[in-house]
């Protein structure tokens, strides 16, 4: 890739949300990445785990195809808000692409982040072209109640001798569950999925339980009514956890023929870490190779 070639532009939460940079280890993290300076924009919404860097490896290839890639992570842009509804991340996304001069783009939401990106579609149209949701299907609600119960006992496993190292490991087990192969799954990928967590735990804590809190204005039903643009639901089509419910799936049903649901072969939550080159192919079509690496 001729990085030459490239825009590379990095906004940290010092720039975006002054707030969130009284902790250093999230003031450096990336809450927005735009790479690429092609005449074609997808926008990449992370969901609750991985982050910016969770998208490194689509991003890469996107960019490849002359596709000026915008990466989001509404969820440590609000990790200070009072707000945490799919409604209110929406909205901040909005404003983030707003100042990029971003319309009609192709926008993918990954896991929780696909509630977002709902909610983006619904709420500010003349952004969204397209819709891509990554191993999810409508949620009513922005909350997860594994993660919910599972993330109070943090703290305390955190302070005791091996803690970290216990939690770690039990995060990175996680993930492989959730995988339908796990070669993706490297020591870059490690630190990316744990670090932020583990270096600001109380933090994060404090979102989960906002979270589980956090009420809609809006109904399921009517966000989806509101959609008029093709949406394409991407499962990973290996056996593993955190895939969508079944009534996730269906209340993408009324959209009819604006709704195109695929299995990925061999991958599992994480389509864009474990086969990256297909799911470019169905957001640009036969520009990428079917095979991935």
């Amino acid at each position: 890739m001729a990085r030459k070639a490239l825009l590379a532009l990095t906004v940290t939460l010092t720039v975006l949300n002054p707030a969130v940079a009284a902790t250093q280890s999230l003031a450096t993290t990336q809450v927005v990445s735009v790479a690429g300076d092609g005449p074609e924009t997808v926008v990449l919404l992370t969901g609750l785990v991985g982050g910016v860097a969770g998208f490194r490896r689509l991003e890469a290839r996107l960019v490849d195809q002359r596709c000026r890639v915008v990466i989001i992570n509404a969820y440590l842009l609000s990790i200070d808000s009072g707000d945490v509804s799919f409604h209110a991340l929406g909205r901040r996304v909005d404003r983030v692409l707003d100042s990029l001069g971003v319309m009609g783009a192709r926008v993918v939401g990954h896991g929780h982040g696909g509630g977002v990106a709902i909610r983006l579609a619904a709420n500010a149209p003349h952004r969204v072209a397209s819709l891509y949701l990554l191993d999810i299907g409508a949620s009513a609600v922005n909350r997860s109640p594994v993660f919910n119960k599972a993330i109070r006992l943090v703290p305390f496993i955190a302070r005791i001798p091996g803690g970290r190292a216990f939690i770690r490991n039990r995060m990175m087990r996680g993930l492989r569950e959730s995988s339908g192969r796990d070669d993706w799954i490297d020591a870059t990928t490690e630190r990316a999925y744990t670090e932020p967590m583990l270096d600001d735990i109380g933090r994060v804590i404090g979102m989960a339980l906002r979270l589980a809190r956090a009420e809609e204005p809006d109904s399921l039903a009517a966000l989806i009514d509101r959609l008029q643009i093709p949406v394409t639901v991407l499962l990973g089509g290996a056996p593993h956890t955190a895939a969508p419910t079944a009534d996730e799936i269906a209340a993408l049903q009324p959209l009819g023929t604006l709704l195109r649901i695929e299995r990925l072969p061999g991958a599992g939550h994480f389509p864009h870490e474990e086969v990256p080159d297909d799911v470019a192919r169905y957001l640009l079509g036969h520009r990428v190779p079917l095979t991935s690496t």
